[in-house]
């Protein structure tokens, strides 16, 4: 017999199945809610979609969107003071195309790839600007 047949026959399912009828059509309205409440607050269907029907925390579903978008701006205002010569934009620029080029590697290492990436990009800019100001001499 299919395990999930059998699952469905069983009575304590059929109990419990039956419990949750009476709470469906609240839970359902509240994920309806918060879904086109993330939706307008900027995030897209399918994460509103995953984060309604992944994590049922109440009200803490919608105070996470501010703070989402909040954080993110934020990151965006920190970074782009800290990008002040060619070679960190450099180093961000391929840190962010080495992340998305590594991103099917296990464990987050595409993360490890993204650093030695910027790194290593960030010094050899940094070091052919010192050396083409060398070359110029002083100014």
């Amino acid at each position: 017999m299919n395990p999930r047949r059998a699952l469905a026959k069983h009575p304590d399912f059929r109990r419990g199945a039956r419990d949750m009828l009476e709470y469906t059509p609240g839970i359902a309205a509240w994920g309806l809610v918060t879904g086109v409440a993330m939706v307008k607050g900027g995030l897209s269907v399918p994460l509103a979609l995953f984060m309604s029907l992944a994590v049922y925390s109440g009200a803490a579903q919608l105070a996470t969107l501010p703070l989402i978008v909040a954080g993110t701006l934020a990151m965006l205002g920190l970074t782009y003071g800290l990008l002040s010569d060619r070679s960190t934009w450099t180093a961000a620029v391929v840190a962010g195309l080495a992340a998305v080029a590594a991103f099917a590697l296990p464990l987050k290492l595409n993360i490890m790839v993204a650093i030695a990436a910027a790194v290593a990009a960030g010094l050899l800019v940094e070091q052919a600007e010192r050396a083409a100001q060398r070359l110029r001499g002083p100014a």
